[in-house]
């Protein structure tokens, strides 16, 4: 009985410390928890919004072996941060664990948004020079990616030129439906192996936004963790050194 009780009582302190797709307003960083399953029952993903997930749908998914995307979100003062990790992590450890009995394969992900700038007539009508002079190559596994950079654009806006760009430099694409909250969207996203990797390119596409780029996000990545080993999971990405081309 007191084992049964203990994990009640462990259940009570983290059940509600994600309020859906939406952050609480307010100061702070928002801290967010995606879920990406490749198949659940409805039950399943009832008892996720009973944890504090909502549905966040996308059309095109990366993998393609995936199809739910679930997030939730939080708020929390910088200071505060350190604080309520341990209850997220609880969380999501919790939810990992409901996921492998109910025989559903998902990899959930922990971030802190760093920064997010918007372009309200989208970027330069032919500017791509953002990320001139800059490559990237494979690193790793995704457990090693330290930070998201998201790059959104509304669907069917993309340029020939920007979607090449992007993928040659180790972008991947998604694509979400229109909701309430927001349009339909194309966003490519970079995994980098190094926080201040991620924070150049950031950096550099704010200054030089591409063409019909709507908004940009800068994500601090903390935990990435499968439900199964070897389930495909987006690679994380390294700079390479600008030297590197010159070495024979």
């Amino acid at each position: 009985m007191r084992r049964g009780r203990d994990r009640n009582q462990a259940e009570e302190n983290h059940v509600g410390v994600l309020q859906g797709l939406v952050a609480p307003a307010g100061e702070g960083k928002v801290i967010e928890v995606h879920l990406d399953m490749m198949e659940a029952s409805i039950a399943f993903l009832s008892r996720l919004n009973d944890l504090g997930f909502e549905n966040d749908p996308f059309i095109d998914f990366y993998p393609p072996e995936y199809h739910f995307h679930y997030t939730g979100r939080t708020r929390a003062l910088e200071r505060d941060v350190r604080k309520i990790l341990p209850t997220i992590e609880a969380l999501v450890a919790e939810t990992i664990e409901e996921a492998r009995k109910a025989d559903v394969k998902l990899y959930a992900e922990i971030e802190l948004v760093r920064s997010i700038h918007h372009f309200d007539g989208g970027g330069s009508d032919s500017d791509l020079s953002g990320l001139d002079s800059i490559q990237f190559r494979k690193s790793g596994e995704a457990f090693l990616t330290k930070a998201d950079v998201h790059v959104e654009f509304r669907s069917g806006t993309v340029p020939g030129q920007v979607r090449a760009l992007l993928e040659s430099r180790g972008f991947y694409w998604v694509r979400t439906p229109a909701s309430q909250l927001f349009p339909s969207e194309e966003i490519a996203t970079l995994q980098a192996s190094v926080f201040n990797d991620a924070l150049h390119v950031y950096d550099r596409l704010v200054a030089a936004p591409l063409p019909a780029c709507t908004g940009i996000h800068l994500e601090q990545k903390l935990a990435m963790i499968p439900s199964n080993p070897d389930l495909p999971m987006p690679g994380a990405m390294e700079m390479i050194p600008a030297a590197s081309s010159k070495v024979q």
